[in-house]
């Protein structure tokens, strides 16, 4: 009976209620798997739109750190990937090494300041908007170097390896950009390259005190890394104090194990004469009180062939003379006794962060060119080698090499930059000095790469003159800078312009001080600096008597910015001055030159309007109507930002 009943309720079925009871039980499991599943298909269409953000801040910034570094600025921009828009927006900010990492605006920036930040901070972010109508953001920070790099010359031991990309590098960037190959080998395929970094040195101005500034890159094929030598040179007004214990060698180079690297004993402590800024003139840059304090020698640096200075006489203790200008202008010599003025001038090398006293330049040639014939590879070729060949006879006592030849420029009336160079030589110890001669006569390919030897732009420090200026003047303005952006704006200047006026012949000539007053583009501070190394060009100018005369529109462009700064190099670039019948060229030497325009050898009686323009700027005038052009024209406009 009892198994007879189970039977019978087993077979009775599903009542209502429970039925209903299992339906909601369904519906429940259903509805979290469906609300599950969305959730998923929405964590996943999240996920990937953060992934292509993630890609876009990636992408953007590679793009930045390929870019030139003067060009590195804040941005933004709008990116479509997978059929939605994405905001890209990337700010810049400089960062300057002066003991600890500052930016603009905090106390303890570096003084003067550098024209280039250390490095630039970039942080970029990417906003999009979610199919559910959420606003969401990835942001991304990084740190941009001014050049990676491996300074060898901060350890006597080789650096380890580092993890970082190789280093990109464009030997010759720009025309006046000189690689100069540190080899003899013309098959070599590794080799190290060295030139100056930017087209010119960058001149400041405070007060009446210059400052001028440039880098100097040696580039490794081999190892793809670079030594990079940030100079400054300085000229101060300053005061004798007396002999203290303290006072500072300078650095240099020195050869170890067949490599330039820094003499690990620079900057000892030694006993000499030492001085401070002259408190009678103002505004002096920060770095004149390290220049006033130990540009000075003794014997025992004398001995050690460690010495800031040359001189033909040697005062007390072994230091050089130095000495003041009266009120003629003439150099005396200063009383080396407490409390007694003189002028100074200092070079200066980027050390560990910090610019640490280094020995002055040591001038050796100079050589004028016009800027095609350094573009033309074959007189590229030709001055690179010319300058191997300088270094060459310097270290082994001979007579220089003649000039580079085929330099003469033959030109049509117009507007024509010249380009004046220079090759310096530091000082070598006798030992270093033999080592690189064994090198050289054991026909080691790479002997120069031993050499401390510099090539530097001097096109807007040297001193222009011309022989007949009715048929060529060339420009020779005095140094400025943009010191005051509201009252003089107009603060740059024009060296080796040259303007073909009418058919002829003339000579013009680049001529630079000795020393430090070669670089600094001033007066020499000692006599020995009074002496100057010179090179000329003939100019001819096409006569065009018989046939239609020529003529030329020239002027300058003249850049305004409103950020209190002056524009640079990378303001100008994408310039363009267009005319209807006419070719027109666009010119900037450097960040402290004005840029000019100049359209050439035009026929008499032309008619043509010219146009400028670039992205982002407004000129004025933005056009020049000419009509019948009867006379060689001068037209001057500024540029000013948007």
């Amino acid at each position: 009976m009892i198994s007879n009943r189970t039977y019978l309720t087993r077979g009775r079925g599903f009542t209502f209620v429970e039925v209903l009871v299992a339906l909601v039980i369904i519906a429940i499991g259903v509805t979290g798997l469906v609300s599950l599943q969305r959730t998923f298909m929405q964590s996943s269409v999240r996920a990937a739109e953060h992934a292509t953000a993630l890609k876009i801040a990636q992408q953007r910034l590679e793009e930045l750190r390929f870019q030139i570094y003067t060009d590195i600025a804040s941005g933004t921009d709008t990116v479509m990937l997978d059929d939605k828009n994405y905001a890209v927006a990337w700010t810049v900010a400089p960062q300057y090494f002066n003991g600890a990492w500052v930016t603009t605006g905090d106390a303890n920036l570096p003084d003067p300041l550098p024209p280039n930040p250390d490095a630039k901070s970039v942080d970029i972010s990417v906003d999009w908007q979610t199919r559910g109508g959420d606003n969401l953001t990835l942001t991304m920070e990084a740190w941009i170097g001014r050049i990676a790099m491996r300074d060898g010359g901060l350890a006597v031991t080789t650096p380890p390896p580092r993890n970082e990309p190789s280093v990109t590098y464009n030997p010759g960037a720009a025309p006046e950009v000189i690689a100069v190959k540190l080899t003899e080998d013309d098959s070599a395929t590794q080799y190290q390259v060295k030139e100056t970094t930017r087209p010119t040195p960058t001149v400041m101005q405070r007060g009446d005190r210059l400052t001028v500034r440039f880098d100097t890159v040696t580039y490794d094929e081999a190892t793809q890394t670079q030594r990079v030598e940030d100079f400054i040179t300085l000229n101060c007004s300053c005061m004798f104090t007396g002999f203290e214990d303290t006072a500072t060698t300078p650095h240099r180079l020195m050869l170890k194990d067949g490599r330039l690297v820094l003499d690990p004993n620079g900057g000892a402590d030694t006993k000499k004469m030492t001085g401070v800024i002259n408190p009678a003139v103002s505004d002096q840059p920060s770095l004149c009180n390290q220049c006033c304090r130990d540009h000075h020698d003794n014997n025992t640096m004398v001995a050690e062939q460690t010495v800031f200075k040359h001189d033909t006489v040697r005062k007390q203790n072994g230091n050089h003379r130095h000495f003041y200008r009266d009120a003629s202008g003439n150099l005396v010599e200063a009383n080396q006794g407490a409390n007694n003025v003189y002028e100074e001038s200092c070079r200066m090398r980027r050390i560990d962060g910090w610019y640490a006293m280094y020995p002055d330049w040591q001038f050796h040639a100079a050589t004028v060119t016009s800027a095609g014939y350094l573009i033309d590879p074959n007189g590229a070729a030709t001055y690179t080698q010319y300058v191997r060949d300088v270094v060459k006879a310097l270290v082994l006592g001979n007579a220089l090499p003649s000039q580079p030849t085929g330099r003469d420029i033959t030109v049509t009336p117009g507007s024509h930059q010249l380009i004046g160079r220079g090759v310096y030589l530091d000082d070598m110890t006798d030992a270093h000095l033999e080592a690189v001669r064994a090198a050289i006569l054991n026909n080691e390919a790479d002997w120069i790469s031993k050499v401390p030897f510099y090539e530097v732009n001097l096109t807007l420090l040297g001193l222009w003159e011309t022989t007949n200026a009715p048929v060529a003047d060339v420009t020779n303005e005095p140094i400025q800078t943009i010191v005051d952006p509201t009252q003089n704006y107009y603060g740059t200047y024009s060296r080796g312009r040259v303007s073909a006026r009418d058919g002829g012949l003339a000579t013009v000539t680049m001529n630079a001080n000795m020393g430090n007053a070669s670089v600094l583009g001033s007066l020499p501070v000692h006599p020995l600096e009074a002496t100057q190394q010179s090179s000329s060009v003939n100019v001819t100018v096409t006569d065009s008597s018989g046939v239609v005369p020529l003529y030329s529109v020239t002027g300058e462009i003249y850049c305004l910015q409103y950020t209190g700064a002056a524009c640079k190099n990378s303001h100008y670039r994408g310039v363009t001055v267009e005319g209807t019948g006419v070719t027109c060229t666009f010119s900037k030497q450097g960040d402290a030159d004005t840029g000019a325009y100049a359209c050439n050898g035009i026929p008499a009686g032309t008619s043509t309007v010219l146009s400028f323009s670039k992205a982002g700027f407004t000129f004025t005038p933005s056009t020049i109507t000419i009509l019948n052009l009867s006379s060689n024209e001068v037209h001057n406009v500024r540029m000013d930002e948007n």
